[in-house]
This record gives structure tokens, C-alpha cells and sequence, in this order.
């Protein structure tokens, strides 16, 4: 089996704060190495959002990731179905840029329910198709979930998200998230991959800054 490529994907935009620019930098620490993940995405408030992800780029360590230096387009959209649901729908596409036998193209879709009960809590549940590409067996459907539970809102969050199967992108990812402040986000987290998929554990730290 393959190594896992952790947080590869974005699948719940409406649970961030609508509007504004956000940069995201990332790294992925395991079987000692790590990898930096760069994310730019723009969010309008009528619930659209525009990104780019460049993902595992090696810093240090030997490689030990199945894909390396791998250039993504985010879209999705998000409909206000009433003040405590909204439906998002999106993609990511891209392909691995370089240190690839074959430079197929990446795909992901997925149409998701998010929830939002109170001001502490949001959840999500909805399904996603992946190509054989990106998952890297036939395995193109599933189901995805997660919350996010505000503690200290706007200081202290707790986000899991979990993607159903055994391929390339299943398993869950913690991450608990600091506000330091106005506009910035600061995370600790783990990837804890499926079983049977060949994936590791891996940690997660990263730090983010919304232009609003």
C-alpha cells in the first residue's frame, strides 16, 4: 500500500468565517520528515470560494510520501438553506508537479450539509467522489463528517473531520486551533489515517491570516 498524502483536501468552507482572504501555512511532520503545505483561498460572502493549495513540498527528511509538490485549484459554493443549515457544493483539481511517474490529473468533488445548532458548535455531514488518480484504487465514492466545537469562541476551537474508505484520502483529522489574535489562527493537530490504507500518523502545526 501506498504511504498516505495527509490533509490533502478542503471540503467544509462555510464553517470558516465568511468573506476575505486567507493564507495558510501548513506542515506535515512524520517518519521524520516534513512537508509544508501553502494555501491561499478567497471567500465572498454571497458563499463562493476561489484557492490554490501547493501540498506536501519536502523540507526536511527523506521523502516518504506518495505524492510530492502537488498543485491544486479550490471552488466551491455555499446556499443558506435557513439560519442553521446551508448546503456547500465544490471541487479541487490539480496534479502532482513534479518527482511523479506520470503526471495524471487529480480530481475531487463533494456536496456537503453543515450545521450550525449554536454559537459554539458546527458540524457537517455530506458525500464526495474522488478519481482513482488521487485515491489511488478504485474506490471513488464515500462519505465524509466533522465538527467544530467553539470552547472559547474566537480563541479556542477543536475541528475533526473524517473521509470514509480505505484509499488515498481516508482517515480523520484533529486539529485544535488558537485565536493569538484579530485575524490570525494558530493550530496543533494529528492525521490519523484509515486502517489498511498503508498510511502513518503525522502532525499537523500550522499558523493562518485572514485580510477581511
Amino acid at each position: 500500500m501506498h504511504e498516505k498524502a495527509p490533509k490533502r483536501i478542503k471540503v467544509n468552507p462555510a464553517t470558516e468565517e465568511s468573506g476575505g482572504l486567507t493564507l495558510t501555512q501548513e506542515f506535515n511532520i512524520y517518519r521524520g520528515a516534513a512537508y509544508a503545505n501553502i494555501v491561499i483561498d478567497y471567500a465572498t460572502r454571497d458563499g463562493w470560494v476561489f484557492g490554490m493549495q501547493l501540498l506536501n513540498v519536502p523540507v526536511a527528511g527523506d521523502g516518504a510520501q506518495t505524492f510530492q509538490n502537488d498543485g491544486y485549484l479550490i471552488l466551491s459554493k455555499t446556499f443558506t438553506i435557513n439560519d442553521a443549515w446551508s448546503l456547500a457544493v465544490g471541487a479541487q483539481n490539480g496534479r502532482v508537479l513534479t518527482h511523479a511517474p506520470a503526471h495524471r490529473w487529480h480530481h475531487f468533488s463533494f456536496l456537503d450539509n453543515q450545521f450550525t445548532p449554536g454559537e459554539r458548535l458546527n458540524f457537517h455531514l455530506g458525500a464526495f467522489y474522488v478519481n482513482d488518480a488521487l485515491a489511488t484504487i478504485h474506490q471513488p465514492y464515500g462519505a465524509m463528517a466533522g465538527f467544530e466545537i467553539r470552547m472559547l469562541p474566537k480563541v479556542l476551537h477543536l475541528q475533526a473531520d473524517y473521509f470514509s474508505g480505505t484509499s488515498n484520502i481516508s482517515g480523520n483529522i484533529v486539529n485544535l486551533f488558537y485565536y493569538p489574535a484579530a485575524n490570525w489562527q494558530t493550530y496543533l493537530g494529528v492525521n490519523m489515517p484509515a486502517p489498511h490504507t498503508g498510511g502513518e500518523f503525522a502532525g499537523n502545526v500550522g499558523i493562518a491570516y485572514n485580510w477581511r
